[in-house]
């Protein structure tokens, strides 16, 4: 298209003009399927270089690893490149510790680690790997050094872990339990398993190739360790830091064992709430969590009596007195006064303790089981009350429940 005579142009146009173009700018005719799907020709896909898996085929029995008929693989392959070299490693003994150069080295000169032991019930995870990582590297810098270097192996028999699934296989297999067999019997089952199982963690200490010292791996159950087990509380024992006494513990029906605080679940509930019992029938839930109020009657009086409430109503037959608050005035007149226990034929003191009396919380009175709660056997040594356990190790009532034994 022409521009009219005598019509100014601008650059653009002039610019146009220049390149043979028109001046002005013709609209294209716009496609109505412009920016609709197109179908493209399929790209011919390259063949992928196949990933072939390289194993090791030579002596993993404690020889030199050679690789001379072996082709190395492209890329890293862990399992290919650090197979046999632990057997290797371990057969040499590069990793026993010299007993004789130790008697004549000085103490500067030596570097002892004992393997944090790891329960012989479970199996090696990150935290074991990233600890024997570093445990490992101080072993070895001091052995490079030229100390005389010890690395010592070794698992522990996780107590109550290890007696669990042992009576377990115990009980499925020959239907016999712990007291059946008796002590010395079974030790051995316990020893017979770990031999039998224990062995994983040591593979996977071989795995990742620590410099343990092989010829001295120990178990926490070996007659040596228990001996000095032994001596060792002995010793405690006649230097007077360490005494038997009556103590709370937590107690556990079904392993028939005290087990540690770390072991035991604390359940806080903030009202009626039905739960099951270990032990009973799973179709069966009991009340919990309720407060329940019972009076004690006051020795020699007609009408006087102690209202106390309780979530563990049952506790009561080893309560050995009740406590209030010394400031609380609605129970002053008690102050030194006997009740009398309804099932136990005894009688109980009235005591105070601000420790263990909330003067706003229930009546103001609190029941004392010095035997059962944790609370309660404080207040029974601050105060010299003494404990009743009214439960046999099966958690049925004993003689001391009277009425209720059994």
């Amino acid at each position: 298209e022409k521009p009219i005579s005598g019509e100014k142009l601008s650059k653009k146009a002039l610019k146009r003009l220049a390149k043979g173009g028109p001046a002005v700018k013709v609209a294209k005719e716009k496609d109505p399927n412009k920016w609709a799907k197109k179908d493209k020709p399929a790209k011919e896909s390259k063949p992928k270089k196949a990933d072939i898996e390289v194993k090791y085929e030579g002596p993993t029995n404690g020889e030199k690893k050679v690789l001379n008929d072996h082709s190395m693989p492209e890329a890293y392959k862990p399992h290919y490149v650090e197979a046999a070299w632990a057997e290797w490693w371990e057969k040499s003994g590069f990793y026993i510790a010299d007993v004789k150069k130790g008697l004549e080295t000085c103490a500067e000169d030596k570097f002892v680690l004992v393997i944090p032991p790891p329960n012989v019930t479970g199996s090696l995870h990150l935290g074991h790997a990233l600890t024997s990582a570093i445990q490992d590297s101080l072993t070895r810098w001091h052995r490079m050094k030229g100390d005389v270097t010890l690395y010592l192996p070794g698992m522990d028999h996780a107590g109550i872990a290890t007696q669990t699934v042992v009576e377990k296989k115990l009980a499925k297999d020959e239907g016999l339990s712990r007291h059946d067999l008796g002590r010395e019997e079974f030790l051995k089952k316990v020893w017979k398993w770990k031999d039998e199982y224990g062995g994983k963690i040591t593979k996977q200490i071989r795995r990742i190739a620590s410099s343990v010292d092989w010829t001295r791996e120990a178990f926490t159950m070996d007659e040596n360790l228990s001996k000095a087990v032994i001596e060792a509380f002995v010793r405690l024992h006649d230097k007077n830091l360490i005494y038997r006494d009556t103590r709370l513990v937590n107690w556990s029906c079904a392993l028939k064992s005290a087990i540690s605080d770390i072991e035991v679940d604390y359940i806080d509930l903030d009202g009626k709430t039905m739960m099951h019992v270990p032990g009973h029938p799973k179709d069966k839930k009991y009340e919990f969590g309720m407060l329940t109020l019972f009076a004690y009657k006051v020795k020699d009086s007609e009408n006087d009596e102690l209202v106390v409430a309780t979530t563990r109503l049952e506790t009561m037959l080893g309560d050995t007195a009740v406590a209030v608050h010394p400031e609380d005035k609605r129970y002053s007149h008690l102050h030194g006064k006997l009740l009398i226990h309804p099932f136990g034929n005894r009688e109980i003191p009235i005591i105070t303790d601000d420790v263990l009396v909330d003067m706003s919380f229930g009546t103001g009175a609190v029941k004392v089981t010095p035997a059962h709660d944790p609370n309660d056997y404080e207040c029974g040594k601050r105060n010299n009350l003494p404990s009743i356990n009214i439960l046999n190790p099966d958690g049925l009532l004993n003689s001391s429940a009277g009425v209720f034994e059994g």
